[in-house]
């Protein structure tokens, strides 16, 4: 799980805290270009998520519950049209580039 939560309810990744020390930066991951995504798989920083509908399923649902959860992340209570669309976006994000 994406910055979910490990053994004994402690994190298996702290995120950027681990380089900071900052308890804020706890959960905190850096986020990458949406550039040929459809071509990146698998997600997340952990690579726990193995496609794009999945990655939508995610952040569909508001993410992973856990104490270090940024508070704009929640349900996006979607539809299966608004899901599919969304991902023919991220879809089309990739191209073909000149050599």
């Amino acid at each position: 799980m994406a910055g979910g939560a490990g053994p004994a309810g402690g994190f298996q990744d702290e995120g950027r805290a681990s380089i900071t020390r900052r308890s804020e930066d706890r959960g905190a991951f850096k986020t990458p270009t949406l550039r040929e995504v459809a071509r990146t798989a698998p997600y997340m920083h952990d690579g726990s998520l193995a496609t794009l509908e999945d990655v939508v399923d995610f952040y569909d649902r508001g993410g992973n519950r856990n104490a270090f959860l940024d508070p704009e992340l929640h349900a996006l209570g979607l539809t299966a049209p608004e899901k599919q669309a969304l991902l023919a976006f991220l879809r089309s994000l990739s191209g073909t580039t000149l050599r």
